[in-house]
């Protein structure tokens, strides 16, 4: 019953991130496409909070966090001051390294490695690349010209690219009409580039070594 409770959590946080990611690729850039983000962001927050709680690592901290980004965030819609702004995605980037922390600490408890640590994994992956994200959209609000994109105009990136960005740069493949331009955004990118390549490598070597404790325990 307790694995088919995970495999169900692990599969709905895994549908609900990618289902993000593809709406916002088709969403335009206004204001209640902004709504609507923001209202799917946090329905993956209230999985990964249900996620966390079945570990133990107590929610409260990401309750705490999810309620205060949720109030600064209508707020934000409402009143789009640079202050809330920058508290909105300091917030963000909080809950989502907290919820990486949580669910890193599931993937490495022992045991075998059952359906819902499989998807679990995806979603991690997944929930980094939204955290650097967020860490993006963070920078730029501290330092609009923190980043260029190629063919455009603006001044600023819009968070649609910084979230392509981010994907592209946890995945290594770097195609480049996204550029950070300051220190700090070009050396997170890298950290971020960093965190991919180790993060395939461990899961890797996690997976192997626990089929081989699988093998030598149904030899």
């Amino acid at each position: 019953m307790k694995a088919e409770s995970d495999d169900r959590s692990s599969l709905v946080l895994l549908l609900l991130l990618l289902f993000f990611l593809v709406l916002s690729a088709f969403l335009p850039e206004e204001p209640i496409s902004e709504v609507v983000l923001v209202l799917s962001s946090y329905a993956i927050l209230i999985v990964a909070i249900l996620k966390v709680s079945d570990r133990e690592v107590m929610p409260w901290p990401a309750l705490l966090l999810t309620a205060t980004s949720l109030v600064v965030t209508v707020v934000c819609v409402l009143h789009p001051v640079r202050p809330l702004r920058v508290a909105n995605w300091l917030l963000l980037s909080a809950f989502f390294g907290y919820v990486s922390v949580a669910l890193f600490s599931f993937l490495e408890r022992s045991g075998p490695i059952i359906r819902a640590k499989l998807m679990a994994c995806l979603g991690l992956y997944l929930i980094l690349g939204m955290l650097f994200y967020a860490i993006y959209n963070l920078l730029q609000e501290i330092h609009p010209a923190s980043f260029v994109e190629g063919g455009s105009m603006r001044t600023t990136v819009s968070p649609h690219s910084l979230l392509y960005f981010s994907l592209t740069t946890l995945t290594t493949v770097g195609i480049g009409d996204v550029v950070p331009v300051t220190r700090p955004a070009r050396m997170i990118a890298a950290l971020e580039a960093v965190t991919g390549v180790f993060y395939v490598a461990i899961t890797v070597a996690r997976l192997v070594a626990a089929y081989q404790m699988k093998d030598r325990g149904e030899s």
